[in-house]
This record gives structure tokens, C-alpha cells and sequence, in this order.
């Protein structure tokens, strides 16, 4: 039996999203302890998806989940060969977290391990078509930690597109630090984010950013988020993450989010978090905090100011990437 538990994952922002130097993408981000995906899966004549419930029965997955999840088996298992997958967590899609390249990974990495197919990381992400834009989530899976990739040459992009309509391969790893022991509050409303052919449109329609906030950015990122985090700098850290959502593509993002996502940053802010910030492309948001109790009082307040359905975590930051054993 192979079981594994996936850490989710904050995006706190692409960094050049013009191309000026020759290069596109780059990104940072966070992996996350929880919000990720847990399962377990066995050898089987053929692809079978299940749920279990929080009862401990045990069902047959969503019609259009599990087909999902057959086309990714598909593309890595050996011809005539089956699995079983039993998700043994909530699987919430399009929310900011990452949940795609999770499930991409953690399915792919079963069949891999199962089967003794050998493939890293990065060529289970290639198969399955993750990381083409952003690697943050594959590096999350792989290493955990806060995470820098380092996006694309041109000439290995087919332009300004989301991970999923991208030929790209999966970008590297520029830089990895262990995070510090602060709380991190995601705030996830009962939406979806952009996905898909809006997705697309998207990236169309507001790149490429002008080259100035492209510096702007990194600035911000290499002489303030980097050291703040070395120094264990939480201020410092926040200042950083309120300065990404006015620049380049990240201001984009929070442009197109409804007025309650921006009351819940909003609301973060006044509670005395630090930094607050939209996950990708959202409904995620999320601060830091380094006391456990204000990071309770303020989830209490904020599932009882947001919709009905919404959730909000009081997590930590993942420093080890996936766990998964046979």
C-alpha cells in the first residue's frame, strides 16, 4: 500500500511577466503543512478513484474528479496496468492553494512508486504538464520551504500563458530557505478563482507588465522578503507581502478579485497580521502571525464575517515537501 500527504502551497507572485532579459515567469512562494492531498493506492486491473468520508465509509469519487484522475494515471502507468487511489482528504480545486499540481503529483509519484518506474519529480511534473509557468508548486512537493524557481528562457515558452496551456518545462529551483515557526492564515470563500480558458485570456489581456514594476518586484523580493525571512523578520516579511499586491502581474490578480476577498485582506490587516496577500489568482487570502492566539481569535472572527462554506486554516509552513512511503 503507498500512501502519501502533499503540502499546499501559497503563490505569492510571478516576477517577470515582460521578458525584457530573455526570460519569463519566476515566481515565489510558500508550501504549506496542511490543505494538501492525502491517499493511499494499491496495484488493480484497472483506474479506480474513491473517497472516504469523514464517517470512514468509503465511496466512489465525483463522476468528473475521478475521470480526472484516470487521465492522469494514464499518462504514467505501464500499458495493461491499473490502480486504486483512495483520497483520504477534502479536495477543493481553483482555490489558490495549488490542489492541481498536488493531485498531478501525488497520483503520478503512486504510479511511480507502485510500479518502480524511477521518474523524478520533475519528470512526473513534465508528463502530467505541471509547472509550466509557475514551479512553485512542484518545488513545494519536492522540497517544502519558502521557495524561489527560476522561470523560462523565451525560447522554451510558447508566450504569456497559465501552467496549463504551457509546452514549457517545469522551472527549477533558484533558491530554497526553511521557513520560520509563524502561523500562516488562509482565508479560502466558497469560490473558485480563474481557471481555465479565462485563465488564458487573462494572462493575454494584461501581459506583458511594464519592465519597471518587473524591477520593482524583484527588488522587493531579493533586499526585503529574502532577508526578512533569514532574519526571521515577520514586519519585515508583511511589508514585503502588502508591496507585491500593488506591482506587475500580482496587481492584476488582486484587481479582478470580488469586493468580500478584498474586505478579508482588508480585515487581515486591521487584526494586526502581517502582510496580507491573494494566493495566486485566489479566493485564498492569507497573513502571518507569531501569536497562536491572536491567529485563532482572528480565524473565528473571519468565518464568522465570511460566507457560509468558507474555511480558514491555521497553519504552519511545510520544510520537508511530500511524505510518501510503500
Amino acid at each position: 500500500m503507498f500512501e502519501i500527504k502533499t503540502p499546499s502551497r501559497i503563490h505569492m507572485g510571478l516576477i517577470d511577466m515582460n521578458g525584457g532579459l530573455g526570460r519569463l515567469d519566476g515566481s515565489v512562494g510558500l508550501a504549506l503543512a496542511e490543505g494538501g492531498i492525502s491517499l493511499r493506492a494499491k496495484p488493480a486491473d484497472s483506474v479506480i478513484v474513491t473517497v472516504r468520508s469523514e464517517d470512514g465509509s468509503v465511496r466512489p469519487c465525483e463522476p468528473n474528479f475521478a475521470a480526472q484522475i484516470a487521465g492522469i494515471a494514464a499518462a504514467v502507468l505501464p500499458e495493461n496496468a491499473g490502480i486504486e487511489f483512495e483520497f483520504l482528504s477534502p479536495v477543493r480545486q481553483h482555490v489558490g492553494l495549488g490542489s492541481g499540481t498536488q493531485i498531478a503529483l501525488s497520483t503520478a509519484m503512486a504510479v511511480n512508486d507502485i510500479y518502480g518506474l524511477n521518474k523524478s519529480v520533475k519528470e512526473l511534473a513534465q508528463i502530467t504538464r505541471r509547472g509550466g509557468t509557475s514551479g512553485i508548486g512542484v518545488l513545494a512537493f519536492e522540497h517544502g520551504g519558502f521557495l524561489v524557481d527560476s522561470g523560462h528562457k523565451m525560447a522554451d515558452k510558447n508566450g504569456f500563458l497559465p501552467s496549463s496551456r504551457s509546452t514549457a518545462p517545469p522551472a527549477d529551483l533558484l533558491l530554497r530557505m526553511d521557513f520560520p515557526d509563524w502561523d500562516v492564515v488562509v482565508a479560502i470563500p466558497p469560490k473558485v478563482g480563474i481557471n481555465g480558458e479565462e485563465e488564458k485570456q487573462f494572462f493575454q489581456s494584461v501581459c506583458p507588465v511594464p519592465m519597471e514594476e518587473v524591477r520593482e518586484t524583484s527588488h522587493i523580493i531579493l533586499m526585503q522578503m529574502l532577508p526578512s525571512i533569514l532574519e526571521q523578520d515577520i514586519v519585515g516579511l508583511g511589508n514585503a507581502v502588502n508591496s507585491l499586491q500593488k506591482l506587475g502581474f500580482k496587481k492584476h490578480e488582486v484587481a479582478v478579485q470580488p469586493p468580500e476577498i478584498k474586505s478579508v485582506i482588508d480585515f487581515m490587516l486591521k487584526s494586526g497580521l502581517h502582510g496580507a496577500g491573494i494566493s495566486s489568482f485566489g479566493p485564498a487570502v492569507y497573513g502571518f502571525s507569531e501569536d497562536r492566539k491572536q491567529s485563532n481569535e482572528i480565524k473565528s472572527v473571519l468565518l464568522e464575517k465570511m460566507p457560509e462554506g468558507s474555511e480558514v486554516l491555521v497553519t504552519k509552513a511545510n520544510n520537508k515537501g511530500a511524505e510518501y512511503h510503500v
